[in-house]
């Protein structure tokens, strides 16, 4: 299973912390997000990598070129302006093959076993599996919900960044158009084309500067 890494967004939430440096490499002790993530997923199997990159997408590059260098395959989809979750996908699908494929987010912190994951094998009829956790203290309602394996659009969870999709989810969108997922997840929820799980272990959304700070007194590598 090929592994595309989210990592185009502006991080306008960080405030000045993402001024100078794009929100991929802020650190969670001595760690960028980006590396994070890559670890936790090479500890997985996972040896295949898309990175989309756009703000300040120069040092994204410089940096996990030289920490990953000959250790595994990343190619990068450059984007002059973001193109959102399901446009940035959208954009480099031709670098996917008919198998299903995993999208995490690069600024989520969890003790997700992405190795649970890898195999995963979709029911016939379903077009993606997203992994849910419970709504956080700081969302007052969650993205979607489940009826036994179904997502439904009762807003009960929230997405947690994770999730396994088909090329056939996104052949009928435009390359180059922005769009989010939110919008392809809710036409294909309402015919029963998405699957999903709840993940009650440790998440959390690194999208703010008081979440980092918060990660930054409680890990320990």
């Amino acid at each position: 299973m090929k592994a595309m890494i989210l990592a185009a967004g502006r991080g306008v939430r960080m405030g000045s912390l993402s001024n100078k440096i794009p929100k991929p490499l802020l650190r969670i002790k001595d760690k960028a997000l980006i590396e994070i993530q890559l670890n936790k997923l090479i500890e997985a199997g996972f040896d295949d990598f898309l990175i989309n990159v756009s703000y300040l997408y120069e040092q994204i590059i410089d940096f996990v070129t030289t920490k990953y260098e000959n250790k595994v395959s990343i190619t990068f989809s450059i984007e002059t302006e973001p193109l959102e979750t399901a446009g940035g996908i959208i954009n480099a699908l031709d670098f996917f093959d008919d198998n299903p494929f995993l999208v995490t987010n690069s600024d989520i912190f969890t003790d997700f076993k992405y190795e649970e994951i890898i195999k995963y094998q979709l029911k016939d009829g379903i077009i993606a599996h997203l992994i849910f956790v419970p709504n956080p203290i700081f969302k007052d309602q969650g993205d979607f919900g489940l009826a036994g394996e179904l997502v439904n659009l009762n807003r009960d969870l929230t997405f947690s960044g994770i999730g396994i999709y088909t090329k056939q989810m996104f052949t009928e969108y435009i390359k180059g158009e922005k769009i989010q997922l939110k919008t392809i997840f809710e036409n294909n929820i309402k015919k029963n084309r998405i699957s999903g799980s709840l993940f009650q272990g440790y998440w959390s959304d690194v999208g703010t500067p008081e979440r980092l700070k918060y990660e930054n007194t409680k890990y320990d590598n």
